[in-house]
């Protein structure tokens, strides 16, 4: 009896520390910086598309090239024709204003989910984990409720207005930027970042050049500490933007790294989406904090701040919260499934897409495609300018699956010429941060006989020195 009493206290105590979390997940908090990160998104995705067409990447990125490399299962997915291509990336735009704005907002950030997903899966060499980043992301914005405050559908009455929500969104925005960072400071503690200095020595070495500071960035001790640092900020910043007192010196460092990553590697607007983004570790009201603060010391009349208006927090679906737990139990496999392939990642690239491996690898190669008729009993060097741009086969040359998938375009190449079930052998060359070259691929092979959905990838040669 006394045994029982004690479990049913246990048990008490548990079901009431979980209604306690419940309840603090369920407290009203400020919507003031989930409409921000809505708005600073929206904008930059909005600025994205607009220097996307400014750079003439349409043209050359998607239209120009004869075939594309696509991921496995995705094969079916084709360019639009030139001008509705233009037109979709300019509409990618325009939706990002949308959603700045929450102006038709459900429908425009459904409608920017699906056209950006479909741009990013035309060209498989393109890939950066920046851009799944930007579509989970938008995922997110797509099924939380953000734009009850601060938007046009507020205003004019589309829903309900309130400037609060939920505190439990504000954390699932947070919970995103934390993946990222962890992952990417996780994937980070391997012997060739932390030990060898590498890919950040070779990379350094190249940017000598760099006004003011280029006589420091040929000092291998300055890839060390570069190396070192970056490891340390990806491993910790979340906790300490998770702690008030360190928040705005984390923050300070995160803005800080991501202008020196951008300004030395030209990663694009990426630095700016994670410098947005991440204010939303802040106070839920800091933008009306910060406006207020600004009001003060302008001596501006009215400086009272806002007072907290409209209904309470908007209610979710029980189907979005499912969602959102199956996304996060996703977003907790996927970093980690190249540990169930054999070899290391960083060169088989099995299990690296969608996995925040962030600049940890710098490769260099060349391959030579040999086809072989076997009706002939004849064989032939092929070019893979047949059936790619140059840029394409750079980046195909040094990823095994896209030299596999080059293989496959080959063999449709020639059977479309009348010389069907050619074989396709690739001599792969490459090297990985700063070893000797080594073979990637085993060049005995037919990879045309192997199915693109076919894993492992046996075909591939592991690492001389794992």
């Amino acid at each position: 009896e006394a045994e029982s009493g004690g479990l049913q206290r246990s048990s008490g105590g548990l079901t009431s520390r979980l209604g306690q979390g419940l309840d603090r997940a369920n407290r009203p908090v400020a919507a003031d910086s989930v409409a921000v990160f809505r708005i600073g998104f929206g904008l930059l995705v909005a600025f994205s598309s607009v220097r996307f067409l400014a750079k003439g990447w349409v043209g050359s990125l998607y239209l120009d090239p004869p075939s594309h490399l696509t991921y496995r299962g995705f094969g079916w997915v084709e360019p639009l024709p030139a001008p509705f291509m233009y037109g979709l990336v300019a509409l990618l735009g325009a939706l990002g204003l949308a959603m700045a704005a929450g102006y038709r907002y459900r429908l425009a950030t459904l409608a920017f989910v699906v056209g950006f997903t479909y741009t990013e899966l035309i060209e498989a060499s393109l890939y950066l984990n920046h851009y799944w980043f930007v579509t989970l992301a938008a995922v997110l914005l797509l099924v939380l409720p953000v734009h009850h405050h601060w938007s046009f559908d507020a205003r004019v009455g589309r829903v309900p207005r309130s400037s609060v929500v939920a505190a439990w969104v504000v954390w699932v925005l947070r919970a995103q930027l934390a993946v990222v960072y962890v992952f990417a400071g996780l994937a980070k503690l391997n012997t060739d970042w932390l030990l060898r200095a590498e890919p950040m020595s070779t990379w350094l070495r190249d940017r000598t050049d760099t006004v003011l500071v280029g006589s420091l960035l040929e000092l291998p001790a300055t890839a060390y500490v570069a190396s070192w640092s970056g490891a340390v900020f990806d491993c910790t910043v979340v906790a300490f933007l998770l702690w008030s007192k360190t928040r705005k010196w984390a923050y300070g460092a995160l803005v800080v790294f991501h202008l020196t990553t951008g300004l030395l590697f030209q990663i694009g607007v990426f630095p700016w989406v994670m410098i947005v983004c991440s204010a939303v570790f802040f106070a839920p009201t800091w933008p009306s904090d910060a406006a207020h603060r600004l009001l003060v010391r302008s001596g501006a009349r009215g400086s009272q701040r806002a007072a907290s208006t409209g209904v309470g927090p908007p209610r979710t679906p029980r189907a979005t919260v499912l969602f959102l737990c199956l996304l996060a139990m996703l977003q907790l496999v996927l970093p980690l499934r190249h540990y169930s392939y054999d070899g290391n990642v960083r060169w088989t690239e099995e299990g690296y897409y969608l996995s925040w491996r962030v600049m940890l690898t710098e490769k260099a190669g060349f391959v030579t495609y040999l086809v072989t008729d076997p009706a002939a009993a004849h064989t032939w060097e092929a070019s893979p300018e047949l059936v790619l741009e140059d840029w394409q086969h750079n980046h195909a040359a040094t990823r095994p699956d896209l030299v596999q998938a080059t293989a496959h375009l080959l063999a449709e190449y020639y059977e479309r010429l009348g010389v069907p079930n050619v074989e396709v052998r690739a001599e792969a060359w490459v090297t990985m941060n700063g070893r000797p070259a080594q073979l990637l691929i085993d060049p005995s092979l037919d990879l045309a006989a192997f199915g693109r959905g076919e894993m492992p990838d046996g075909w591939i040669v592991p690492l001389a020195s794992d």
